[in-house]
């Protein structure tokens, strides 16, 4: 097979647990790059790759994070399957390429401190690699490379190592589909892994890359927000009933404040939900490929999620509410009562 020039990233996303808010001359700016550094070693089994680089970038609404490390690839397609299906494997400076990323984004949530509006308790702490190979501009169509590469690169994309015995029936029930603007123009994806050969690389990758953080932080959100319902359906099987009402006042105090601090994180979760970005929103192949790449992603079904995890807290706060209140009331006319009564027996 003929060997190709081509870039490896590897995209490694992190959730940072904060709100985040840029100086007033960075306001537009989605995201920020806080580090960046050429790499002194990396390697894949007995392969060592020069010229490698790691960034990590925040971004302002999301409060997310991405690492990427980034190396050249002067290999076949095949041994980009091997990279894609066993990216695990790889070691920068001696050390996998995991934990690696784990310490460079604690790191970087260290440094995002001086930009953070709001801290959560709790931050999601999955791991997750998603390559994606960049290969220089086709001197053929983009079908014939497809057509002649197909199971390969469905490997790529997909992370199966055993491409070469994808049945046609795999093939047909979920295609590769390119997402390609020109006929030249190669934009795959799917659920694990990205293949391009665009002079538009740059900007489909930070397409990609926005997607990815926006999944991570709906990923993020869906963690917190189960934390929450979970602690709002204990306390309230925990409400005081019978004599142990004299809690009430304490219950209702606790509620309040915790009430009160989800409607805030609320707040943020919604915004940052909604939130869009112009350069994409006013860009209709830019749009087309994020929309899709959020349905290989399933943004929208974890975004629905998280909306009805927020209704089923705030409807667990509300009935709390409601039957402490009540109970509160009921208590202060049991008092009054009693020292009304008091009262009269004491005027005996």
């Amino acid at each position: 097979m003929t060997n190709f020039i081509m870039i490896c990233t590897l995209l490694f996303p992190f959730d940072m647990g904060l709100d985040l808010d840029f100086s007033d001359d960075e306001l537009r700016a989605v995201a920020k790059t806080l580090y960046r550094q050429k790499l002194s070693s990396l390697t894949f089994f007995d392969a060592v790759y020069e010229n490698a680089e790691v960034e990590a970038r925040i971004y302002r609404r999301f409060g997310s994070g991405l690492i990427s490390v980034s190396f050249s690839v002067d290999k076949n397609l095949k041994v980009c399957t091997q990279i894609s299906c066993m990216s695990s494997q790889i070691k920068i400076n001696g050390t996998g390429i995991i934990a690696y990323c784990q310490k460079l984004s604690e790191d970087t949530i260290v440094k995002a401190r001086q930009f953070a509006t709001h801290k959560y308790d709790r931050r999601l702490t999955d791991t997750e690699i998603f390559p994606v190979f960049t290969m220089d501009k086709l001197t053929s169509t983009a079908d014939i490379f497809i057509t002649k590469n197909l199971k390969t690169l469905y490997g790529i994309v997909s992370a199966e190592s055993n491409y070469e015995k994808l049945s046609e029936f795999v093939l047909d029930q979920s295609p590769l589909a390119n997402y390609g603007y020109y006929e030249d123009e190669i934009i795959l994806i799917k659920r694990f892994g990205a293949f391009i050969s665009s002079d538009e690389s740059d900007a489909i990758k930070d397409v990609i890359k926005l997607a990815l953080v926006q999944w991570w932080t709906l990923k993020s959100y869906d963690y917190i927000l189960q934390k929450e319902l979970d602690d709002a359906q204990k306390q309230l099987a925990e409400i005081p009933s019978g004599i142990k009402i004299l809690k009430t006042f304490t219950q209702y105090n606790k509620f309040s404040k915790d009430s009160l601090d989800f409607d805030r994180d609320k707040l943020e979760i919604i915004s940052s939900i909604h939130t869009g970005v112009p350069e994409i929103e006013n860009d209709w192949h830019l749009k087309m490929l994020h929309t899709n790449i959020n349905k290989i992603f399933n943004t929208d079904d974890i975004e629905k999620w998280v909306e009805t995890k927020i209704t089923r807290i705030e409807d667990s706060y509300e009935n709390a509410r409601d039957f402490l209140s009540t109970n509160f009331f009921i208590l202060l006319d049991v008092i009054f009562f009693l020292s009304l009564a008091w009262s009269i027996f004491d005027t005996f």
